[in-house]
């Protein structure tokens, strides 16, 4: 994984604070992201960044229909999503090797989870990028709303789309794919 040794934890979290990353978009980032290894993946791969999130701050989510929107062929682009949650028991855990997930739901009543200790139960897949996990342990649970994103890097087995408290409604989600810088 890339670690950038002139970045220390405390001056990313005051990056990842100033916003100079965000090119106008106005949603935040959740305080579960890790802050080091977003600076690095930004300072790697900038104009990638840049150009995802100028996209997500000139675009109205809610306009969009739902598919895939490339921004940069092979490298970083946008899927538009809109589906019923299922229970943490019915949802996947993943990992992606080549790519960095960004997920943001805008609409919807959803969890986000991160598992730390997990079992592979399958083989990487490397046309899908992704290996899935099961685990007996805790799981740790963050409220996905409008006013939030969330970063997964290859090292964060999550567990997106997990329905929240209450009644399982539609969630409208975009769910970025940023290429992972070596």
């Amino acid at each position: 994984m890339s670690v950038n040794p002139e970045i220390n934890s405390e001056e990313a979290r005051k990056w990842v604070d100033s916003r100079e990353w965000a090119n106008g978009w106005n949603v935040t980032a959740d305080e579960s992201i890790d802050a080091v290894e977003f600076a690095t993946q930004y300072k790697l791969n900038r104009p990638l960044w840049d150009k995802l999130f100028k996209y997500l701050a000139e675009t109205d989510p809610k306009t969009l229909a739902q598919g895939k929107i490339v921004l940069e062929e092979g490298r970083l682009w946008i899927n538009v999503l809109e589906y019923t949650p299922k229970g943490a028991d019915d949802t996947k855990i993943e990992s992606h090797e080549n790519f960095i997930d960004l997920q943001y739901t805008y609409e919807g009543n959803e969890l986000m989870g991160v598992a730390h200790h997990v079992t592979p139960v399958n083989e990487y897949d490397p046309v899908k990028d992704r290996t899935n996990y099961s685990t007996d342990e805790p799981i740790d649970y963050s409220v996905a709303g409008p006013d939030r994103f969330f970063l997964y890097f290859p090292k964060d087995m999550h567990q997106p789309s997990v329905k929240g408290e209450g009644d399982a409604v539609v969630s409208r989600k975009l769910v970025g794919k940023i290429e992972y810088a070596r």
